[in-house]
């Protein structure tokens, strides 16, 4: 065999194999991969707000400084660390009369359902502690949302909380998931432990 003809089928059985190595790439696309941050055990530690009430948060949150406090609203900030990068931002109104409990509610609920039109889901989970008197509802949010969880606390009487978790980032559930999963760990850890001050 001639040295021509040689280097005609070396060339075309490369191109050969590298048509076929790329129709492999279209046909069958790889899923998207996302990084996984590898997450610290979770622990705790009892914080108090300059607002009526405290509660256990992760070791790796930090309550900030209060703001814009009164004696019938407050607003506090808790950073969730450099490892998530996001926060929880709560807000305290002193519950003035019995019918603007109601209104209270109205709008934590209306706040959840803002962002329906970009949620594939929305759970939520009731919370009943009457030896601590706290009531109120965790919503789970799923989906490219801006927020994946809200929540209020009361207790029907004369305090009422409502908080937010915002992370600072594009929403991506998908490559959210396992983030999303340890955070609600903490706050539900956080909501079980939550006591008012004034009661």
């Amino acid at each position: 065999m001639n040295n021509s003809l040689l280097s005609t089928l070396t060339v075309l059985t490369l191109s050969l194999l590298f048509s076929s190595a790329c129709e492999d790439d279209i046909s069958n696309p790889k899923p998207p991969t996302f990084l996984k941050v590898e997450m610290s055990a979770h622990s705790y530690h009892l914080e108090e707000s300059a607002a009526p009430f405290q509660m256990e948060i992760s070791d790796l949150f930090t309550f900030k400084t209060s703001r814009n406090c009164d004696l019938t609203y407050c607003e506090q900030e808790i950073y969730l660390g450099r490892e998530i990068d996001g926060n929880i931002n709560l807000f305290y109104k002193k519950v003035d009369h019995i019918d603007s409990l109601g209104k209270l509610i109205n709008f934590s609920n209306q706040e959840v359902d803002f962002h329906k039109i970009k949620a594939d889901k929305i759970d939520y989970n009731q919370v009943i502690d009457k030896n601590k008197k706290v009531y109120g509802t965790l919503f789970e949010l799923k989906g490219n949302v801006a927020t994946n969880f809200q929540f209020y606390l009361t207790d029907s009487l004369q305090n009422f909380l409502r908080g937010e978790v915002i992370l600072n980032c594009v929403p991506n559930y998908d490559s959210l998931k396992s983030t999303l999963n340890y955070i609600k760990v903490d706050l539900t850890h956080m909501i079980n432990t939550f006591e008012w001050l004034n009661n």
